[in-house]
């Protein structure tokens, strides 16, 4: 050890806990990269560690030394009322054993139907189960940050789009259109989004790690000006070199696809997050952290270049 304080990063071999590391490994810090199995994630200058994180005992082994600890674990989904509560609860009973911050990477389910932009002071009032879920995982980590056994901060992200990235928007908008030319859109195109560029969320939860210095506080990734989904259908076909017309899916088909597609089931839960504004607001990180976010012209460039590398070694 070099002497410097410790990182670990709990789910390194996740989209976005490697990109974690990346960052972290890019300023200088003494890093280690934890997964179930202690694999390599491609970056030699982090140290490596295994452990199973829903076992406290063997995350307070795996981090002992750490000044901050991240939570960047992501179950299957269809594991989380399974997994979730117990990592965290695991992370928890690590930082307080080893004094280390927690920083969280976290979303903004828990929020549910909101009129404008989603600001880090908004109150909680989830519509989903899964958004419930969120909920509940924030707020056992912020009673820990109250009752003094960790400090904590949680760093917020909209639906994140990039290289290797899977979500609501992420397959329909830079894979190949469906019949016909045509991209599918969950909820209505043309409300205003943020969607989040994977790397500013690993550079801000790797940002807010080294340099926040609260008890306990939230903190959004910082967004460019809001676009709209038929305007990132259109930017992401443009830079493809395709055209691309749009189609609305709207909560009633997906719910219809539910009876017989699971997977639909749970995203028929999300929806309404496109069927109303969906702008999360990072001013208060840019001017906390001097971040700034990445143009989408920019974030879907690197979306293409990145499938096109996956394409080619694979």
């Amino acid at each position: 050890m070099s002497g410097q304080p410790l990182h670990v990063v709990v789910g390194a071999a996740g989209a976005t806990g490697r990109r974690v590391v990346a960052h972290l490994v890019a300023a200088g810090c003494e890093v280690r990269a934890l997964t179930r199995d202690g694999r390599s994630i491609g970056h030699p200058e982090a140290e490596l560690g295994a452990a199973d994180a829903t076992d406290p005992a063997a995350l307070v082994a795996a981090t002992v030394g750490a000044s901050v600890i991240y939570h960047c674990a992501m179950p299957l989904i269809g594991r989380w009322r399974q997994d979730f509560p117990s990592l965290t609860d695991a992370v928890v009973s690590a930082a307080e054993e080893a004094a280390a911050r927690v920083v969280f990477a976290d979303d903004t389910w828990m929020y549910g139907r909101v009129g404008g932009p989603m600001t880090p002071d908004l109150p909680y009032r989830p519509l989903s189960s899964l958004g419930v879920l969120r909920a509940w995982l924030a707020e056992r980590l912020q009673h820990a940050a109250a009752a003094g056994r960790i400090r904590l901060s949680l760093v917020r992200a909209g639906e994140l789009y990039g290289p290797g990235v899977r979500s609501m928007i992420a397959g329909n908008v830079f894979h190949a259109p469906g019949p016909g030319g045509r991209a599918f859109w969950f909820g209505s195109p043309d409300l205003p989004i943020t969607p989040t560029f994977i790397e500013d969320f690993a550079r801000t939860i790797a940002t807010v790690g080294r340099e926040d210095t609260s008890d306990c506080a939230t903190w959004h990734v910082p967004h460019p000006e809001p676009t709209t989904g038929r305007a990132l259908v259109a930017l992401a076909a443009r830079e493809a070199g395709r055209r691309t017309a749009v189609t609305a899916v709207r909560s009633w088909r997906l719910r219809a696809l539910g009876t017989v597609v699971p997977l639909a089931r749970t995203g028929v839960e999300l929806l309404y997050q496109f069927e109303q504004p969906f702008v999360v607001d990072g001013t208060a990180t840019t001017k906390a952290f001097d971040l700034w976010p990445t143009p989408y012209v920019v974030g879907v460039r690197e979306t293409h270049r990145g499938a096109g590398l996956q394409h080619s070694f694979s």
